[in-house]
């Protein structure tokens, strides 16, 4: 259009409203410039109940686009600059004095007032950054501060002279949101244009009203939102209309083709300031009174400009086209689903758009961007000999994450930490399929063995509704030993099989058979690695046999274990009599593990290594009554560099130790009775260097705290079982146990805990 023809208000009632537009000067490098503070990660904030006051609700705008929520985080907008191009403001209004800036100006009339002569700019102004005060209403950022540029020639109109003097001098005010709540039907020209870029390239973001024609498409500037011949790097938005319960309003034009940068805000009868001295009589604004509802664009752009300076106030290293990126993506969809050329994205919504936005990380690195691990993985479940390790810290429960735009939020990573639950165990007594075991002899001293199962048949719905049972897997092998026997030498391959069966137990007497899972303290490394393939050999010298053993965990992706290995070097001594002592040596090598711990994400680890020794012995005491003992120390070294949470591991230093006694032929000759008491695999000494990142700088360096834990469980846990087992025929025989565990999984004062449990078995 020519640059002569001005742009008239569209008026609808007490309406002004064709469009605004938002100048976001506060890009990530600049913030310090600009005095916004650093960016504080957010905590658990207060009600928001605590904000919605008489003033508040006066315009049911603010609860509408949930403000609250932002206040209740403690951002009002406080250093924050709002430009509000427009036809002025009432300098003397209660909710206005003391918040306009001193660099207001008026471009149209160099030298000229900044009063409003009609009304609109100060109803504007109000909903930006009324003062929350408690009398009328408050805006939406009630503590920004509002750089005013009065724009309008006469009567509400604006050249497209004026406007480009506008957002230059925005621009150079130190304005970090622009406000335009005006428009018109044709672009604004070359100078307009290039003012335009050179805001967008300064760092502004142009939110501008779609206007009030009720026209399939926006009006200008509304209309550059998207305009393929600009480069607007995404930084300029269009707003249009809406009503209380979020209908669209009959007047406002549509997104049309903005609709990708496009959204809604409240804009019916909307409450706010206006003018204490005579206003223009076609508006309608009256002269008693301070406040006044008025319906149109105009007023939803300015719940954008508000919305634009909360944001910025508590994420003020996001960039410009961030900020815009955030409120379309969070907003709440209206009318059809998805992005439509009526409502755009939907809704302004504060509420959502100050939560997490996409994955969640941890920064690991010194800066953002320099290394990192998404939250949902980085977990840390401590095996059994840790206990309730680093169940106290309260330096995990400061950790910062940030989400998809570098926002950083207070996580309770502590939770993310888990020991493992100590229990009895009885839950294999009932095991989900059927085990048969099958054995013989072949000739040369050859014995195999092998478990196999018929899974038990699922359930599945037919078509017809009927429950139909199916078992399409067959026979499955659960276990396979094959060994060889000479005179001296014992040679022994498994398949498919736990680490105890391979790696055996208290070699010379059966009487570990008789309890429930004695290895937790007769064997403890052999708990700490799954079922895998292993072989072994040993051979008799003399009164000492020598044992090698190697064992190796089959990988479980499916429960998310990593490789292990262990090897065991044993010699026993028997004597005279049938007693005997076993010393023996075990390395247990774990990837991505460390003495059963998984750990993942920012907590992961290379591995380690760990050295168990153990002695163990078994003493006959007199006719068919048995003592057997054993003791280990474990010494484990862990792998893991400076770019996870918990680094700088000290040796660990862990320990087990169990007494069983048993008696045979108490109530027949065929039966046992026995007492084990002892104490599973316990970490005695260990330490970390624990560094969490706790707060992120304007420029995007994170900031971390560190403090040396101890990973020692607060308590100890004491086992005692009492067992019972007798043979009932050839084919058939049962086994009971009684048992108590003393502060449960190593937890200090954790209540104990009772176990009772009984097995029949049976060949047929």
């Amino acid at each position: 259009m020519p640059n002569t023809t001005g742009f008239r208000r569209n008026v609808r009632s007490f309406a002004m409203g064709s469009g605004v537009a938002i100048l976001l000067t506060a890009c990530a490098a600049e913030t310090e410039e600009l005095g916004l503070p650093p960016p504080a990660p957010l905590r658990a904030p207060q009600p928001a109940t605590n904000f919605e006051t008489p003033e508040f609700f006066a315009n049911y705008g603010l609860d509408q686009i949930g403000a609250q929520h932002v206040y209740a985080l403690g951002a009002y907008g406080e250093g924050v600059t709002v430009a509000v191009i427009d036809t002025g403001i009432d300098p003397a209004h209660p909710d206005l004095a003391g918040k306009i800036s001193p660099d207001s100006v008026n471009v149209a009339q160099p030298s000229g007032p900044i009063d409003d002569s009609i009304g609109h700019g100060t109803h504007v102004a109000g909903i930006i950054g009324g003062r929350k005060n408690g009398i009328g209403m408050h805006g939406v950022a009630y503590d920004a501060r509002l750089l005013v540029i009065k724009a309008d020639s006469f009567g509400g109109f604006f050249t497209p002279q004026s406007l480009t003097s506008a957002i230059g001098y925005s621009k150079f005010g130190g304005a970090h949101v622009m406000n335009l709540s005006l428009g018109g039907p044709a672009p604004l020209g070359p100078a307009f244009e290039a003012a335009l870029l050179d805001a967008v390239s300064f760092g502004s973001i142009i939110v501008a009203a779609t206007g009030n024609e009720t026209a399939l498409e926006p009006g200008w500037p509304a209309a550059y939102a998207g305009d393929p011949r600009i480069n607007a790097s995404g930084q300029i938005l269009a707003v249009g209309a809406v009503d209380s319960a979020g209908n669209y309003a009959g007047f406002s034009n549509r997104c049309g083709r903005t609709l990708h940068y496009c959204l809604m805000a409240p804009g019916v009868d909307v409450y706010s300031t206006i003018p204490t001295y005579p206003t223009d009589p076609v508006v309608g604004f009256g002269t008693q009174t301070d406040y006044a509802t008025a319906s149109g664009t105009s007023m939803a752009a300015p719940h954008v400009s508000g919305a634009a300076a909360l944001l910025l106030q508590l994420f003020p290293t996001l960039q410009p086209n961030e900020v815009v990126q955030i409120l379309l993506t969070t907003a709440t969809d209206l009318g059809p689903a998805g992005v439509d050329t009526i409502f755009g994205h939907g809704l302004l919504n504060l509420q959502a758009a100050i939560l997490p936005v996409g994955q969640m990380t941890i920064p690991l690195g010194g800066s953002v961007g320099g290394g990192s691990a998404t939250l949902d993985a980085t977990t840390l479940s401590l095996g059994a000999p840790f206990g309730d390790a680093l169940s106290g810290s309260a330096l995990l429960d400061r950790a910062v994450a940030l989400d998809a735009f570098d926002r950083p939020y207070i996580v309770p990573l502590g939770a993310s930490v888990t020991g493992a639950e100590r229990s009895f165990g009885l839950e294999a007594l009932v095991d989900a399929d059927a085990v048969e075991t099958l054995g013989t002899s072949l000739p040369g001293g050859v014995s195999v063995s092998m478990a196999i199962s018929d899974p038990k048949p699922t359930a599945s719905v037919s078509q017809a509704d009927d429950i139909n049972f199916t078992n399409g897997r067959g026979l499955e092998l659960r276990g396979l030993r094959i060994a060889r026997s000479s005179d001296r030498t014992v040679i022994s391959l498994g398949f498919d099989i736990a680490a105890d069966q391979q790696l055996g137990s208290l070699e010379g007497s059966d009487t570990a058979s008789l309890f429930w899972m004695p290895s937790d303290m007769l064997g403890p490394q052999k708990t700490l690695i799954g079922s895998g393939h292993g072989f072994s050999v040993s051979r008799a010298i003399g009164a000492n046999t020598v044992a090698l053993r190697f064992f190796d965990e089959r990988e479980s992706p499916d429960a998310g274990s990593e490789d292990a290995q262990i090897g065991e070097i044993a010699v026993t001594r028997s004597f005279p009599g049938g007693a005997s002592i076993t010393a023996s040596f075990s390395t247990l090598d774990e990837s991505g593990e460390f003495l059963g711990s998984r750990a993942a994400g920012g907590f992961a680890v290379s591995g380690a290594r760990s050295e168990f020794y153990s002695l163990s012995t078994i003493v006959p005491l007199a006719e068919g009554i048995e003592m057997i003992g054993s003791f280990t120390l474990a010494d484990s070294a862990i792998a893991a560099d400076g770019t996870t949470l918990l680094s700088d591991w000290s040796n660990v230093s862990a320990e087990a130790f169990g007494v069983g006694l048993a008696k045979r032929g108490v109530l027949g000759e065929r039966d046992r009775l026995g007492v084990l008491v002892g104490q599973p695999l316990r970490v005695a000494d260990a330490k970390a260097t624990l560094t969490v990142p706790v707060s992120m700088t304007t420029d995007e360096r994170v900031l971390t705290e560190s403090e040396r834990v101890s990973l020692v469980p607060s308590g100890r846990e004491i086992d005692l079982q009492l067992a019972y087992d007798a043979s009932l025929g050839d084919d058939t025989s049962v086994s009971t146990w009684v048992m108590m565990q003393l502060e449960p999984g190593h937890v200090a004062h954790a209540e104990p805990t009772y176990g009772l449990g009984m097995r029949l078995r049976t060949a047929f």
